[in-house]
């Protein structure tokens, strides 16, 4: 299947129909290297290196320029290679005063947290064959950890050239880490520096729960390795914000509330919706609502498995929430949606959707069996697919069309569809007073407690 490379858009040069018989022999960059030195100031000051054969540029971000020293000025955020060499100092500490966005840089105490991506710049021509080692070392009195595809040389990670524009987390300064064995799987957490009124043991407990729900899930912890770095955040109370980003290997940012109780941290359903991106494929402008929405579909029904959530939490939830995806799924079309409820509502009502059909067949083989081929396939968030190629791995997985008539009829226009029917039909219902009741006696009941059941 189709790697990152699907999300980096290679330059090449406009054809002339005067041009000249033989072309102009192009450059060809066989392999980089990168020596990252992280300093106690912020700053990260990297040496570039590539074998080519002829000349080698190196791109920035547009955002990274101001904050991007020991350079000539540019513009265009491209900088000429002396011989394949550049040396650049990138200064982490100002570019986290740019905004609060973890996908720029934090300064958290005595800590840094950036994506590896906002250090290494690209280097061009840019081809899909470009093999990068990235060495890392610190000051003094630092720890650092990396996010990367650990290399077999100590302190060297690798990941594709293509890969660079979404290489995944670090962080340095100082930190508390920890690994933890998911049944051969490992994720490997970090604590950043700040104050949580929750100590890392329980922190860490926590995420340990969270992680062997999604395990258990999937059957296995969806990728090999990941990183998980905890960002504090003073004087909020619960489980922030969590985001992955996929490649080399994925790392999981969460940001987490200071005076977060330890009924916030097992009420919470952040941890777990990103835990469950690791285990579906990423894909490249197109197919976000499926990608959301099987997450927030499954993520409350994980919890409940595990029996952090109840069986009519989970209805509520769904019942109450979902009719937010509705325009999305019936008039406007999935790929059109461009909001919170369109995207993962909607996506979260064709989740639900396909997941009853299948259980309509088997009411033990859901859309989760779908999606454990699919993670077996190598289906991961380190991977890039096509909606296609999603749809027919899953689909040929549970012997019958199942995503695919969604995806026809409500992808990019939407059709009509009665949720409220469905619900009845599973047997959730709201009382005079507005609870929620559960009847064993409704057509679809068996699928409705199916839905929760452990594999």
């Amino acid at each position: 299947m189709k790697r990152a490379a699907a999300l980096v858009l290679l330059a090449c040069g406009s054809c002339h129909p005067h041009a000249a018989t033989h072309p102009a022999k192009t450059t060809s960059i066989a392999s980089c290297s990168y020596e990252v030195a992280l300093r106690a100031n912020g700053t990260a000051h990297v040496d570039a290196s590539c074998g080519a054969s002829g000349a080698v540029t190196f791109r920035a971000p547009q955002l990274l320029l101001r904050d991007l020293h020991d350079l000539p000025p540019s513009k265009s955020g491209r900088f000429a290679a002396n011989a394949g060499k550049l040396s650049y100092s990138v200064d982490l500490a100002t570019l986290s005063t740019r905004g609060r966005d973890i996908d720029l840089a934090a300064h958290l105490a005595d800590s840094f947290f950036a994506p590896m991506s906002n250090v290494l710049l690209v280097p061009e021509p840019l081809t899909t064959e470009i093999p990068v080692k990235v060495h890392v070392s610190a000051e003094s009195g630092l720890s650092y950890a990396v996010g990367l595809t650990r290399d077999k040389a100590p302190d060297t990670y690798q990941l594709m050239a293509h890969e660079i524009p979404v290489a995944t987390y670090f962080a340095f300064g100082k930190l508390q880490q920890r690994e933890l064995d998911l049944n051969g799987a490992k994720l490997e957490v970090t604590r950043l520096d700040g104050e949580l009124d929750q100590s890392f043991d329980d922190v860490t407990q926590w995420i340990r729960t969270s992680a062997n729900a999604v395990r258990d899930f999937y059957g296995a912890f969806p990728v090999p390795r990941a990183s998980l770095s905890v960002l504090p955040i003073p004087e909020r109370d619960a489980v922030v914000f969590g985001k992955v980003l996929p490649e080399s290997e994925p790392g999981v940012a969460l940001l987490l509330g200071q005076h977060a109780t330890r009924k916030s941290l097992y009420s919470d359903w952040i941890l777990v919706h990103e835990l469950f991106h690791l285990g579906f494929p990423s894909f490249f402008e197109e197919g976000k609502w499926l990608d959301e929405g099987l997450a927030t579909y499954y993520e409350p029904v994980i919890r409940v498995r595990a029996g952090l959530y109840t069986e009519t939490e989970l209805w509520n939830e769904l019942e109450k929430d979902m009719p937010q995806g509705l325009p999305a799924f019936t008039t406007g079309g999935l790929e059109q949606a461009n909001d919170f409820r369109g995207i993962y509502w909607g996506g979260a009502i064709a989740s639900l959707v396909a997941d009853v059909e299948a259980r309509k067949r088997k009411v033990d083989a859901g859309l989760e069996v779908g999606l454990r081929a699919l993670r077996d396939a190598g289906g991961t968030a380190c991977e890039v697919w096509t909606l296609a190629e999603v749809v027919g791995a899953v689909d040929h997985a549970l012997g019958a069309p199942t995503l695919e008539p969604i995806v026809r009829d409500h992808a990019q226009r939407g059709s009509p569809f009665d949720l409220h029917a469905l619900f009845q039909q599973l047997g959730v219902n709201r009382d005079a007073q507005g609870a929620v009741q559960l009847s064993d006696s409704a057509p679809l009941a068996a699928v409705r407690r199916a839905i929760t059941a452990k594999p």
